[in-house]
């Protein structure tokens, strides 16, 4: 999936990862457990959009068996092929994060891709980095979803930017990242989502609210 005038092409939960992590630090602006859950969003919308899976009042099916040869998304359709039947996205979004460890594996799709650099903590314990090859390229997708919710409201945006730019939000990247007037449209955006998208966030808002829960006991 492309985004049209970007400085360079980056699939959605490419897009998500880069924009939730310092291109110079490699350290994350929001806590690791909630940028997980919007990631495996991020990562079922890329087969949403490729016209690889469905959502609908039951749960994710998959629609098109074939493989793209793109590892982590073939992985996905794999997964959800296997498990016949439709599933409810919010356990689908809790699998990615705590089974197939969906940040390690959009983190080292970006490294195979030059973009970013995997560094470990040298102290047990310590987490691991994800600074950036090239800071420019990796500010790339913050950058154009800037400049896209600065000069369009956000009835005049495509589908795959009003969704990047509702998970932004939902996450609580758009006041840790971007000003208070651009998290606003970014908050307005998912008004305009087409229904299942609504519905993705909406799994993706009902699994940060059970990892909350979580960690609260």
């Amino acid at each position: 999936m492309t985004y049209p005038g970007a400085q360079a092409a980056y699939r959605l939960a490419d897009a998500l990862f880069l924009i939730g992590h310092d291109e110079f630090t490699g350290k994350p602006h929001v806590a690791v457990d909630r940028l997980e859950c919007g990631l495996a969003g991020a990562a079922l919308a890329e087969l949403m959009f490729e016209r690889r899976i469905v959502l609908d009042g039951v749960g994710i099916a998959a629609v098109d068996p074939r493989l793209w040869q793109e590892p982590l998304s073939d992985l996905l359709i794999t997964e959800i092929l296997r498990r016949e039947g439709a599933h409810p996205a919010r356990l689908w979004i809790r699998y990615l994060r705590t089974q197939l460890n969906i940040n390690e594996r959009v983190g080292t799709r970006l490294v195979t891709a030059g973009v970013l650099r995997r560094e470990q903590g040298k102290l047990l314990g310590r987490s691991v980095r994800w600074p950036a090859t090239d800071p420019n390229q990796a500010a790339s997708p913050r950058v154009r979803l800037t400049a896209m919710l600065m000069h369009r409201s956000p009835a005049e945006l495509d589908p795959e930017t009003l969704f990047l730019a509702s998970l932004v939000d939902t996450v609580g990247l758009a006041s840790s990242v971007f000003d208070p007037q651009l998290s606003g449209r970014m908050r307005e955006s998912r008004r305009f989502l087409p229904a299942q998208l609504d519905g993705l966030v909406a799994a993706v808002v009902g699994a940060l609210d059970a990892s909350t829960t979580t960690v609260r006991r």
